[in-house]
């Protein structure tokens, strides 16, 4: 788990953007972490092949936790505890029955059925789609190279389209507004906490001041005499215009946001 603030202390995974098995390079996005600034892409910091994910979705983790296992070009996987790299237990012959006894099946024990066909979806999309009772298959998938995600699911549940279709493939950080709509509760923590504190320990005071409107309600009346209805001008104009001269007349209240390209 990254430190993705100077004040992150865990995250929670809510979703995985890769499989075991899959290639990936250095600043892939490879899962989605909700912290209290909200949802977040974490990249891999190394070239490698996915050996496990060894996090859960929905798992609170501390930073520093490790979430998956990723082998280095040439590097085995790592060793199996004594528990897991036992050899199973040889089964026990089956005892022997007289031919006698031996009748043939009048019908199958089971029905046999072919083989689904596999469908790309991630871990979060697969667990919702299992705790709505929705078949994959019927779900249209908007994620790279056709992956189903978490977004396609609620959209198909709730009997929506795609907004796009899936003949191109999609990054990951294209579909993450569409898939992450709900995966704010910890901002919206963070935001209460913040305006609670602010309310008890910062001195608030509050201004009010009466203007008179009778001279602009009969500037306006007479402005507009003959106007027809779309040509006419509405008060909250007037409070626009008033804003900008007092802004003119007030340069220290002038506030600027530059945004560097």
């Amino acid at each position: 788990m990254p430190s993705l603030g100077a004040d992150m202390e865990a995250g929670t995974l809510v979703e995985w953007l890769v499989a075991p098995g899959d290639t990936v390079a250095r600043g892939d996005p490879i899962a989605v972490v909700e912290t209290q600034k909200g949802a977040i892409e974490i990249e891999v910091f190394q070239d490698g092949v996915v050996e496990d994910l060894t996090a859960e979705i929905g798992a609170k983790l501390p930073v520093g936790a490790p979430l998956a296992v990723i082998l280095g070009d040439g590097e085995a996987p790592p060793a199996r505890s004594p528990a897991t790299s036992a050899p199973a237990k040889a089964p026990e012959p089956a005892p022997s029955i007289p031919l006698s006894e031996l009748r043939p099946p009048t019908e199958p024990a089971h029905d046999v059925r072919p083989a689904e066909p596999l469908v790309k979806a991630s871990p979060a999309a697969r667990q919702r789609a299992e705790a709505l009772g929705l078949a994959l298959a019927d779900v249209p998938g908007t994620g790279p190279d056709g992956v189903i995600v978490l977004g396609d699911v609620e959209r198909a549940a709730a009997g929506g389209s795609p907004t796009e279709t899936t003949d191109a493939p999609k990054s990951a950080t294209a579909t993450a507004p569409q898939e992450r709509g709900d995966c704010m509760e910890e901002m919206r923590k963070a935001i209460a906490a913040a305006m609670s504190r602010s309310n008890q320990t910062i001195p608030h005071f509050h201004l009010t001041h009466t203007i008179d409107l009778e001279p602009a309600t009969a500037f306006l009346t007479a402005s507009n005499s003959g106007r027809p209805p779309a040509e006419r001008v509405l008060l909250g104009a007037l409070f626009v215009r008033a804003a900008v001269r007092a802004a003119v007349a007030a340069p220290t209240l002038n506030g600027h946001f530059t945004q560097a390209v």
